[in-house]
């Protein structure tokens, strides 16, 4: 690799892929049962039980007995787990036609013949589980002297540098990479230990798998899966791979990894540091342009490959903020220590995440994946999501739609949940987009995956009272109608009240909530409300029945 590099050869560049980190936890902390050697097994029972031809397929059978029996882990949280993993992959069509069946089955029994059809693939699931050992790593035990990244990453020599989420990512899976190699091994070279790793090989579809948690560049340009870039001629002899054999030697792969993993040029780190050197420009004498700041916000978009863009908004304080697709469509965005704000994100986006934020009202369009709130206190949340978590926060009100369960994690205290109930032009078209339209709707059934189960899901989460719902305006102008689909009639903006009047007359009375004289005394004017901003009534209102 040197002699390339003095040859004028560009040499590979890898990184974490965020999204498995940020986003996969669905317990915290993990069952003390989830270890290496129980995944080990898990991969052994299903080889041996499946046919030849699934034998690299894990169905949601096995998975259910393995996490009840071996994990001791819930029914509802081994399901939590299945779609956990299917948001990050990102198989919207899949997606769509699971929600589709699930929606119409008329029976628990129907609803468990139809998960054991599930499958996922079985390494890239085991590495999904690898990944939620990452919680048990803590910040505050780790000094920056124990952060070891690859040799060509920045070092942290200062005493005093700051020991960042991406570091610490990074810590862990170069710490956990022999034991995350031997789990990926063909199973007939099993010699030993992981500390043993000079006879292993493992075979090129178990580096496709690794694809999960790794992406990088060859040529700073495109990015592609790392079983591509590790197999690329240029280094193919530093990764160990045969091509004879179609498989790598876990020694050398394991040494390039170690040398070639380094922080992600993407991430959110990589965009404060741009927008700290737009900064630094700005303050110098002379005119500059600086398309990357605009307040205490920062952006990738500009420069980042497709699927890859990022929007940073840090330390907004009593500011309204508006983005449309123009700037933020296709984008994870990241809201980090903002306090009495209100934020308006009017697109499709990849992911949103919440961090140490208070007193915010935020509004989001539709997001392909993940809507996760960490450590925030008083916020109000809008939003459209496959899945929706929370973590540690306090007096939270969030109308969402989901098709997935709310997970609640730890720590959580006086979280309120109810419908989506605000609207914005192009909101149906956005929707639609990522396959979230005409959807079961599951909001008012959260998931507490808490080990702190106890009075958590009584005390610590409720549904909204009816009597309390209202609908937030969006102060947009409304440029065209939008239609929705509700149980099969297209309603446009604008229509007949009588289906809103149905739904909402199912609302309340089915669960017991409102006597029938009570609705009906204030129905006409609740419809009202609702017809006026129609698409996202038909969706959120809907749901309660």
């Amino acid at each position: 690799m040197a002699a390339a590099a003095m040859d004028g050869v560009q040499r590979a560049r890898l990184w974490l892929r965020p999204e498995p980190f940020d986003f996969a936890l669905v317990q915290s902390p993990p069952s003390q049962r989830l270890t290496y050697q129980a995944l080990r097994k898990l991969c052994a029972a299903v080889r041996a039980k499946s046919a030849p031809d699934q034998s690299e397929m894990l169905s949601y059978h096995h998975w259910k007995s393995f996490a009840t029996n071996k994990l001791g882990v819930a029914e509802d949280i081994a399901w939590g787990y299945f779609e956990s993993y299917h948001a990050l992959m990102g198989r919207m069509g899949e997606q769509y036609r699971l929600c589709r069946e699930f929606r119409d089955t008329a029976s628990p029994e129907e609803l468990e013949a139809l998960r054991r059809q599930v499958k996922v693939s079985l390494l890239k699931f085991m590495l999904f589980l690898v990944v939620q050992l990452s919680s048990q790593v803590s910040m505050r035990s780790l000094s920056t002297k124990d952060v070891a990244v690859g040799s060509r990453g920045p070092p942290l020599q200062a005493a005093t540098a700051k020991v960042t989420e991406e570091y610490l990512q990074m810590q862990f899976f170069l710490k956990e990479l022999p034991q995350i190699l031997y789990l990926l091994a063909a199973p007939d070279s099993y010699v030993g230990s992981a500390s043993k790793l000079v006879n292993l090989v493992i075979p090129k579809s178990s580096v496709d798998a690794l694809g999960f948690l790794l992406e990088g560049t060859p040529d700073g340009r495109s990015v592609l899966c790392v079983s591509d870039i590790a197999t690329a001629q240029s280094n193919v002899q530093a990764s160990g791979y045969s091509k004879l054999t179609q498989s790598f030697s876990v020694a050398k792969l394991q040494a390039w990894l170690q040398e070639e993993v380094q922080p992600n040029p993407f991430g959110v780190e990589a965009c404060i540091a741009k927008r700290r050197a737009a900064e630094t420009v700005a303050r110098a004498p002379g005119p500059h342009v600086l398309p990357l700041v605009v307040g205490k916000s920062a952006t990738n978009k500009p420069y980042a490959p497709r699927g890859h863009g990022l929007v940073l908004f840090s330390q907004v304080n009593g500011q309204t903020i508006a983005r449309d697709k123009v700037d933020i469509g296709d984008c994870g965005v990241v809201i980090k220590r903002c306090n009495n704000s209100i934020f308006y994100l009017l697109a499709p986006m990849r992911f949103v995440r919440l961090e140490r934020c208070r007193g915010l009202t935020i509004v989001l369009g539709a997001v392909r994946t993940f809507v996760k709130l960490a450590h925030c206190q008083e916020v109000q949340l809008h939003a459209t999501a496959w899945v929706t978590h929370i973590s540690d926060c306090a007096d939270i009100t969030a109308h969402v739609y989901t098709p997935c369960r709310p997970l609640l994690l730890y720590g959580n205290r006086n979280i309120t949940l109810a419908p989506y109930n605000t609207h914005y032009p192009r909101l149906a078209e956005d929707m639609a987009s990522l396959r979230l339209c005409d959807k079961l709707d599951l909001w008012d059934r959260p998931l507490c995956t808490s080990s702190e189960r106890s009075g958590q899901t009584e005390q610590g989460c409720h549904l909204m009272e009816p009597s309390l719902f209202s609908m937030f305006v969006t102060p947009f102008q409304q440029l065209e109608c939008t239609e929705a689909k509700v149980r099969g009639q297209h309603i446009a903006l604008g229509s007949s009240t009588s289906v809103i009047c149905g739904d909402v007359s199912a609302l309340w009375i089915r669960r017991g909530r409102v006597s029938t004289d009570q609705l009906r005394s204030n129905l006409k004017a609740y419809a009202m409300i609702c017809v006026s901003m129609w698409p996202c009534a038909c969706l959120g209102l809907r749901a309660f029945g």
